[in-house]
């Protein structure tokens, strides 16, 4: 069976004097090192997507708001703004976001892979019958090593690790108990342990711990992280929560998890604060230390005696004070 085409990659190269870029230049000189760092997590985002273009609809404009340690707010004027001045495009709907400069820096990349693959072909089409089997698999390590080597080392390390990760016993049934456990007030329970979640909560646990004897203690840290947020249990403008697939359905969600992206007390996301007096509008928030008010991104200042934010379209006027719609 012919292994999936890879349309992604593992790393870009990031020019010396991008900053001086004049449409780079633009984006800092409006939104100042937040436009920049976004920015550039966009560009980290598109290189691992598949074909190099990212899921750009509302929910998953709240799930990268909340990873990038920004505010959906800030995110979208971010976002409108690269596509105003062409860093970024989107599609005919709207719904995809990529870059057209990005993309054609991988074209050299997967144009080597289509040809290796080709000769891949034609060298497996001459091997003699008796022989084929053995000699497919030599090339097709060969190919993997050859198109991809400075992209990832995977065969070797996997056939090295398959030897011994055979004769594992996976704690399918626990982790599930475990998380309807933890997180099943909150977020919806695992009905079912399908083939497909086992083959993910196998990979996941992997990457948690290489030890078999910390797979439990690393998911219970990694559940109680996920039932502590109030955004993964769906205090967000959307309501969306999230669920044990979304968490084990790759190598990226329990590593933003972990890092403490979702984590209350992080950015935008900060805990709001009682102080006497004062009531809070709309993504408002009172750092707990400094007892300093504000919103989105945390750029602005509010008055503790503003009155609450009306709407995510209010931004704060410094000079009329009071709230503006944009």
């Amino acid at each position: 069976m012919a292994r999936p085409t890879k349309n992604n990659a593992e790393y870009f190269s990031h020019d010396a004097n991008m900053r001086n870029d004049l449409k780079v230049k633009a984006l800092r000189r409006k939104f100042g090192h937040m436009g920049y760092a976004v920015w550039c997590y966009l560009l980290e985002t598109l290189t691992g997507e598949d074909g190099f273009e990212l899921d750009f609809g509302t929910i998953q404009q709240e799930l990268l708001a909340a990873d990038y340690d920004v505010s959906p707010d800030d995110l979208k004027a971010i976002t409108d703004y690269c596509v105003d001045i062409s860093l970024l495009q989107r599609s005919e709907d709207g719904q995809r976001l990529f870059s057209e400069a990005h993309k054609r820096r991988f074209d050299g990349l997967l144009t080597k892979r289509a040809r290796d693959r080709e000769r891949l072909e034609r060298m497996k089409s001459k091997q003699k019958p008796e022989t084929g089997h053995v000699s497919e698999a030599k090339i097709e390590f060969s190919e993997d090593y050859r198109a991809d080597n400075s992209h990832s080392k995977v065969k070797e390390r996997k056939e090295k690790e398959s030897k011994v990760k055979k004769s594992i016993v996976y704690p399918y049934q626990d982790i599930i108990e475990l998380w309807n456990s933890l997180c099943g007030n909150c977020l919806p329970k695992v009905q079912k342990l399908t083939d497909d979640r086992r083959e993910k909560i196998r990979l996941r646990l992997n990457e948690l711990t290489g030890e078999p004897t910390e797979y439990i203690e690393k998911a219970t840290e990694l559940f109680s992280r996920v039932n502590a947020s109030d955004f993964l249990r769906g205090d967000s403008n959307s309501g969306w929560t999230a669920t044990f697939d979304w968490l084990f359905s790759n190598s990226k969600n329990w590593v933003k998890v972990m890092e403490g992206n979702y984590d209350n007390e992080r950015g935008s996301r900060a805990v709001l604060s009682d102080v006497a007096g004062v009531q809070l509008g709309v993504g408002e928030f009172i750092d707990p230390k400094t007892k300093r008010r504000s919103y989105g991104s945390g750029m602005a200042d509010i008055p503790l005696s503003a009155p609450p934010r009306p709407s995510e379209n209010h931004a704060w006027n410094a000079s009329t004070q009071e709230w503006t719609l944009l």
